[in-house]
């Protein structure tokens, strides 16, 4: 074989290799990108909206500004694609997340999620059918401070209540190839809406002799303490929990008797939903300081409160059982809810390691 021949071959070779890698696009080619925009439903009952008294105290609540996209294989649900998207705006239909993902042609499940809750975190990020948000086991410092509480309860499943963190999903999206960027759509051909995958409840209830109190504190049973994120009702039913909250004090009046006060507490709480009452009965236990440096432990069963019409529609738990809170002995001196103030103080402050 001549030299000049087997030049000749390795031209043809290459003149081959390029014609063929001509159909290469790799994943960042435009034709790869694909436009993405999620809107945020931020009607949140007891939190934006529909609040029992406008005059107390809502709770913290801070819109998203990052979401994080994934699309996974629709039969192992292996994620193959991810992206946060960061890019903000507003427009007549409300405030919006935007950003691009890239993915070669092919069938899809379509997983977004708000990104970067300082309570909620996400386990088995990279598996569509497994991805659960979830929340941390509670302080330590309520094991401390609650010691009658935690007799009564198994202390390990106390959670961290839930941020509102938004989702939403598509299963089996079809991605063709184009020649641009094209833009996934959802089965009615809109822009996507994310929805909060958790709930808000208000609860309050009536306190006899409140004077006596220092602080109270709650949990409640019967909580999922997970989710999984690829349906809107994702409540694992194998992790229940409790869910703590602490209760901040409203309005107040000389009791009937004339020697106590009586207060209203309040709160709201977050929760990813409340479990079947066929698997768990629904108590509130409160824990009160005294003055005195002992606690006394209310519970109340409220399971039938949520097939109620102001529960299931409103997310409004008003207790009818009056707490009385019963005297210290004549030994101590002063009180700890005295008839000139107003509210409990939550003061916080940062701890230096």
């Amino acid at each position: 074989m001549s030299v000049r021949f087997l030049c000749r071959l390795l031209c043809a070779c290459a003149m081959a290799f390029l014609l063929l890698s001509c159909e290469h696009r790799p994943l960042e080619d435009p034709a790869n990108a694909h436009y993405l925009r999620v809107y945020l439903d931020e009607n949140l009952r007891n939190v934006t909206f529909g609040f029992y008294n406008q005059q107390y105290e809502r709770p913290h609540y801070s819109t998203p500004r990052v979401m994080r996209a994934v699309l996974a294989d629709p039969h192992t649900g292996r994620v193959m694609a991810e992206r946060y998207l960061q890019n903000q705006g507003t427009d007549e239909k409300g405030y919006y997340i935007e950003g691009y993902i890239n993915a070669p042609p092919g069938t899809y499940n379509l997983l977004v999620y708000s990104y970067g809750a300082p309570y909620t975190m996400v386990r088995n990020e990279n598996d569509y059918y497994t991805m659960q948000a979830y929340t941390n086991r509670a302080s330590d410092y309520y094991h401390k401070y609650m010691p009658e509480l935690m007799q009564r309860i198994d202390a390990g499943t106390i959670r961290q209540q839930p941020d509102h963190m938004f989702h939403e999903m598509m299963e089996n999206i079809v991605i063709v190839r184009n020649q641009g960027v094209d833009t996934l759509r959802n089965a009615k051909g809109e822009h996507f809406t994310a929805r909060s995958m958790v709930r808000s409840y208000y609860i309050q209830l009536k306190v006899k002799g409140i004077e006596w109190a220092r602080s109270a504190v709650s949990v409640l049973s019967g909580m999922a303490g997970s989710s999984y994120m690829h349906r809107y009702d994702g409540m694992a039913a194998s992790d229940p929990a409790y869910v703590l909250f602490s209760l901040k004090q409203a309005s107040r009046s000389r009791s009937s008797d004339g020697e106590s006060t009586t207060a209203v507490l309040y709160t709201t709480f977050s929760t990813f939903g409340k479990l079947a009452e066929e698997r768990n009965m629904l108590t509130v236990t409160f824990e009160f300081s005294k003055v005195d440096g002992t606690t006394q432990v209310e519970q109340v069963d409220i399971t039938d409160m949520f097939a109620t019409p102001m529960v299931r529609d409103n997310q409004w738990i008003l207790l009818e059982h009056e707490v009385e809170i019963a005297p210290p002995d004549d030994s101590v001196i002063g009180g700890g809810m005295t008839p000139g103030v107003d509210d409990w103080t939550d003061i916080e402050s940062d701890i230096y390691l």
